[in-house]
C-alpha cells in the first residue's frame, strides 16, 4: 500500500471510497442516554436517529484517543494523510497531532490536516488526495495542493431538524421551537477559521436548497470549483435533485453524493444537506 488516507468518522465516505481499503475511518463515539455507540462506519443510522430523537438527554460525542489513531496508521505506507473535523469543533485534530508526535520513528511521510470543516468537507479533501496519488504526484506536491484547496473550500449546509443544534446551544439568538413550528430552516456555513456561522434562513427545505444552489453559483464567480461532495442525512431524493440542478449549471464538474455517518447525522439531523466544494 503506497499511501493511506485516514479520516475521523465525522467524514462521510462515498460508495467508491468504501471500496478502497486505503481510505479508512478512525471512529468517534456517541453517548445517548446510558448507551455508547462507536461510529465505525457500520452504524444503523436510522436506529441511531430514532434513539437521538426519543432521548430527553443531550447526546454527547467524543473524539478518538491518540492510541486509536496510531492503531489505524499503517506505518509501512510511503505516505499517510490524516484528515480531522475542524479543530475548532472537536478535539480530534489535537488527538491526531499527539498520535503523530508519539509514534516511533517511521519511513512514512505523514500529513496532518485540520479540515476546518466536517462531513462533506473532509470527504472532499480525501477524494482530492486519492485522485492526486493515483495521478502520481509526490507527497510534497500533494501536501501543498491540499493546503491550497483547504483555503478555498466552501462548506455550506441546510438543516430541517434543529433538535441537536438547539440542545447543544449552537443556535444562539435563533428560536428553534418557533422555527420548527414555522418550518424555518437555517442556512449555515463553515467560516475560514473552522467555526459555524448562519448565512440566512428560509421557510422550508425546498427554499433552503434553492438558496444553497444560488450561493454555490455566486461562489463560482469568485473561484471556479472543480468538484463537490453532497452529504445527506436520510434525504437522498433532495441530494439527487440538488446534484441534477448543479450538473445542469456546471456540466463539467465532478459531483458525488454521500450519506452522513453517525457523528454528522447527530448534528445535521434527519433531512440535513451538507455541501463542500473547491
Amino acid at each position: 500500500m503506497a499511501y493511506q488516507i485516514l479520516m475521523d468518522s465525522c467524514g462521510d465516505r462515498t460508495v467508491d471510497m468504501k471500496r478502497d481499503d486505503r481510505i479508512s475511518l478512525v471512529p468517534l463515539r456517541l453517548q445517548i442516554d446510558d448507551r455508547e455507540y462507536t461510529d465505525d462506519g457500520e452504524l444503523d443510522i436510522r436506529k441511531l436517529l430514532l434513539s437521538i430523537e426519543q432521548s430527553t438527554d443531550i447526546p454527547r460525542s467524543s473524539c478518538p484517543s491518540p492510541i486509536e489513531y496510531q492503531q489505524k496508521m499503517d506505518l509501512h505506507c510511503e505516505s499517510i494523510y490524516l484528515i480531522s473535523i475542524s479543530g475548532e469543533l472537536s478535539g480530534s485534530y489535537n488527538s491526531a497531532s499527539l498520535a503523530v508526535k508519539q509514534i516511533p520513528q517511521t519511513q512514512a511521510d505523514i500529513c496532518l490536516i485540520n479540515s476546518r470543516s466536517a462531513s462533506a468537507g473532509q470527504t472532499l479533501l480525501a477524494l482530492f488526495i486519492q485522485e492526486w496519488e493515483q495521478q502520481g504526484y509526490s507527497f510534497q506536491e500533494i501536501t501543498n495542493m491540499v493546503a491550497e484547496k483547504k483555503d478555498k473550500m466552501k462548506t455550506r449546509f441546510v438543516l430541517e431538524d434543529l433538535t441537536m443544534l438547539e440542545r447543544n446551544g449552537r443556535l444562539t439568538g435563533f428560536k428553534a421551537k418557533l422555527a420548527g413550528a414555522l418550518h424555518i430552516c437555517p442556512v449555515l456555513a463553515a467560516t475560514p477559521e473552522g467555526t459555524i456561522c448562519q448565512t440566512g434562513q428560509v421557510r422550508g427545505m425546498n427554499r433552503g436548497i434553492a438558496k444553497l444552489f444560488h450561493q454555490v453559483v455566486e461562489d463560482d464567480k469568485e473561484y471556479m470549483w472543480e468538484r463537490m461532495v453532497i452529504s445527506h442525512c436520510y434525504n437522498e431524493e433532495m441530494a439527487i435533485e440538488l446534484k441534477t440542478k448543479l450538473k445542469k449549471e456546471f456540466p463539467e464538474r465532478m459531483i458525488q453524493i454521500a450519506a452522513t455517518g453517525g457523528i454528522s447525522s447527530l448534528y445535521a439531523g434527519r433531512g440535513g444537506i451538507i455541501v463542500a466544494y473547491a
